[in-house]
C-alpha cells in the first residue's frame, strides 16, 4: 500500500526539443525542409541532403532519453539492428548521428504516401486486398523479428501506402520498438506509448506483461480487421483502461468483419499468445498451405470438358441425382426431433446468467440457436459454474464463452465507474503512471489532466486487500478544483504529496472522478476501507448527475 511523506521529489521528464526552422542544416548535411509530425518519443522532419540532394526523414531524440546513458545504449543498439533489415516493407533506416551538445538524431528513408488511417476513412479494402496488405506486412515483420526487435506499435497510422498501392505498403515508427533479447527494456521505459486500440493484451499487462513477437500479431490482426471494415470504424476494443483490459480477455465481436476473412483474422486475435500463431513465418506458413479464396474463383472459370466426356459425365451426374432423391425421400421420412423454440432458449439462457454479483453479463440467441455469452465475472469458480450451465441447456447450438475474470473490487469500481467513462478523448480526463509494474519503494508518480470542464477532481488507488488511499484531494493538497484540461504531475512538486510504495504493492487500480460539483462535505480518512468507500462513492455521483461528471481508471501490475 502507498504511503505518503513530505519529502520533496525532483521531475525527470524534460520537454521536447525545440522545433528547428526550416534552412536548419543538421551535421553540415541534413537541410531542414519541414515537419512531419511530433510525438512523445521525438519529432520527425523531412530534410534534404546537402550533397545529394535527395530526401530524408529526420527523427530528432528528446535529451530526456539522448542524456540516459542505459537508454542511450539500448537506442544505439536498436538503430544498429534495424539498420540490417532490408525489406520492402519496413522503412529503412539510415543511421544515428550526433549533433551539438544532447542533439542525437535517426535519419530514416523518407516516404512519400499517404497512411492507411487516411485510406480507410474513405473506403475499407477488399477481402483480397486485406490478405494482400496482411502478407506483406507479415513479410517485414518476420524479417523485424529475425533481428530480435518487436515494433509494439502497430496502426494504421504507422504504415504507408505510396500512391494508395497496397503491395508497396512500407510500416515506419519503431520510435517505441523493444528488442527481444532477454532482460532488455524498452527505449522508453516500461511505460506503454503504444496505441491502445490496437495494444495487445501482454501490452496492457494481462499473461504476464511479457511481450514479444506474438504480440505484433496481435496488432496486426486488429489492423486488418480495421481495414476490412473501413470508413473510419475499428473493433470495439474499449474506450477506458477497464474496458481495454477486459475485451482483451476475450476474442473480440468480428461480425462487422466480412465472412470470409474471419477464419483468417480469428486466430491472430486469441487472448493467450499460446493460441496464436507462434511466429510471423508460421503465420505464412499457414497461409500458404490453405486454398486460397481465388482458387474457388478460378475452379469455376476452369476450360469446359472435352466432348468425349461428355456422356460418361451425364450419367454420373444422373446416378448422383438418383441417389440423392432417394437419400432426400428417406430423411423426409424421419421426423427430427425439435428442439425448444428460440425464445425458451433466450429465457433458460437468462436464468443461467442471472444472480451473480459483481458481474457484467451479456447473452444473446441467434435465430439459428448460436449461443453468446460475454462480459465478466468475479472468480474463477464463478465462471466455470457459468460455463457448465450455459452448455447444459438443451437443444442450443454452438456456444461463444468469452468471460473474463474481474476480481472484487475491480468489478464493484468498473460498475460504478464505466457509465462515466464515454467522453471522447479530446474532452475526458487522463491518468498515465510513470511506470508500468510496482515494486516496494518505488515512487509513484501518475501524469493527471482534468476533464473539459471546470470541476473537482477525486485520485483513489485500490489495493488486491480491498483498501482505498485517498491520493487527490489530500491531508497535504486540499484544493481539489481543477479548471478545463488543467494538468499536473501528482507525486511531483508543486504538490506536496509524495507517495512511495510499501508493502506487497500486488495489482493496482488508480481511478480519477471529475465533476462539476464536489462529492463530499467533508474530507475523506486518508486510508478506509472499500467496500464502505465504493457504496458512499456510488451515492455521490448519483446526486451529482445533476451536473457534469467523467472518470478514468488506470491499473498497473505489482
Amino acid at each position: 500500500m502507498p504511503v505518503h511523506d513530505e519529502e520533496r521529489t525532483v521531475v525527470i521528464r524534460r520537454g521536447a526539443p525545440s522545433t528547428f526552422a526550416p534552412g536548419t542544416v543538421l551535421g553540415h548535411t541534413y537541410v531542414i525542409e519541414a515537419v512531419l509530425g511530433r510525438g512523445g518519443t521525438g519529432e520527425v522532419y523531412r530534410a534534404k541532403h546537402a550533397e545529394l540532394g535527395t530526401i530524408h526523414a529526420v527523427k530528432l531524440i528528446p535529451a530526456s532519453l539522448a542524456n540516459n546513458p542505459k537508454v542511450l545504449q539500448l537506442l544505439v543498439e536498436e538503430a544498429r539492428k534495424l539498420g540490417r533489415v532490408h525489406n520492402d516493407a519496413i522503412v529503412n533506416y539510415e543511421g544515428l548521428f550526433r549533433g551539438e551538445g544532447d542533439l542525437r538524431y535517426l535519419v530514416m528513408e523518407f516516404i512519400e504516401g499517404e497512411s492507411l488511417t487516411k485510406i480507410l476513412a474513405r473506403r475499407r479494402l477488399e477481402a483480397e486486398e486485406v490478405l494482400r496488405l496482411r502478407n506483406r506486412l507479415a513479410e517485414g515483420l518476420a524479417a523485424v523479428h529475425d533481428r530480435g526487435i518487436i515494433h509494439r506499435d502497430l496502426s494504421p497510422d504507422n504504415i504507408i501506402l505510396p500512391d494508395g498501392d497496397i503491395d508497396r505498403a512500407k510500416l515506419i515508427n519503431f520510435g517505441i520498438a523493444k528488442s527481444a533479447d532477454p532482460g532488455d527494456a524498452t527505449m522508453i521505459g516500461s511505460a506503454f506509448a503504444g496505441k491502445f486500440s490496437y495494444a495487445s493484451p501482454e501490452q496492457v499487462g494481462l499473461s504476464g506483461g511479457h511481450v514479444d513477437a506474438r504480440s505484433d500479431i496481435y496488432s496486426l490482426g486488429l489492423v486488418l480487421a480495421a481495414a476490412a471494415i473501413g470508413f473510419g470504424k475499428t473493433l470495439d476494443m474499449g474506450a477506458s483502461p477497464a474496458a481495454v483490459i477486459a475485451t482483451r480477455q476475450r476474442l473480440p465481436d468480428l461480425s462487422a468483419v466480412p465472412a470470409s476473412l474471419r477464419p483468417v483474422i480469428e486466430p491472430m486475435l486469441q487472448p493467450r499468445p499460446e493460441d496464436r500463431p507462434g511466429s510471423m513465418r508460421e503465420l505464412l506458413d499457414a497461409t500458404a498451405k490453405a486454398r486460397p479464396p481465388s482458387a474457388r474463383i478460378r475452379a469455376s472459370l476452369a476450360p469446359r470438358a472435352p466432348r468425349n466426356w461428355r456422356r460418361p459425365l451425364l450419367i454420373t451426374a444422373g446416378v448422383i441425382i438418383v441417389i440423392g432423391a432417394a437419400v432426400a425421400a428417406a430423411l423426409l421420412r424421419v421426423p427430427t426431433p425439435a428442439g425448444p423454440p428460440v425464445d425458451e432458449l433466450r429465457r433458460q439462457l437468462a436464468a443461467a446468467t442471472a444472480g451473480y454479483q459483481c458481474a457484467r453479463l451479456e447473452a444473446a440467441v441467434s435465430p439459428e440457436r448460436e449461443v453468446r455469452v460475454s462480459g465478466h465475472l468475479a472468480t474463477p469458480q464463478e465462471i466455470d459454474r457459468l460455463r457448465r450451465d450455459v452448455r447444459a441447456i438443451g437443444g442450443a447450438g454452438p456456444v461463444t464463452f468469452d468471460v473474463g475474470l474481474l476480481a472484487w473490487p475491480y468489478c464493484a469500481i468498473a460498475a460504478i465507474l464505466t457509465p462515466l467513462t464515454g467522453q471522447p478523448a479530446r474532452e475526458a480526463p487522463t491518468l498515465a503512471l510513470a511506470a508500468k509494474e510496482a515494486h516496494i519503494g518505488d515512487r509513484l508518480i501518475i501524469d493527471v489532466r482534468a476533464p473539459s470542464f471546470d470541476g473537482y477532481l477525486y485520485i483513489d488507488y485500490f489495493n488486491a486487500e480491498g483498501e482505498v488511499l485517498h491520493l487527490f484531494p489530500s491531508g497535504r493538497d486540499r484544493l481539489n478544483i481543477k479548471p478545463i484540461r488543467n494538468h499536473f504531475v501528482l507525486g511531483c512538486p508543486p504538490l506536496l504529496t509524495k507517495i512511495t510504495l510499501g508493502g506487497n504493492p500486488g495489482k493496482q487500480l488508480i481511478t480519477l472522478v471529475a465533476t462539476s460539483k464536489p462529492l463530499f462535505a467533508d474530507p475523506r480518512p486518508e486510508v478506509e476501507l472499500a467496500r464502505d468507500y465504493l457504496k458512499t462513492l456510488s451515492d455521490a455521483i448519483s446526486r451529482a448527475k445533476s451536473g457534469k461528471a467523467a472518470a478514468t481508471i488506470a491499473r498497473r501490475s505489482g
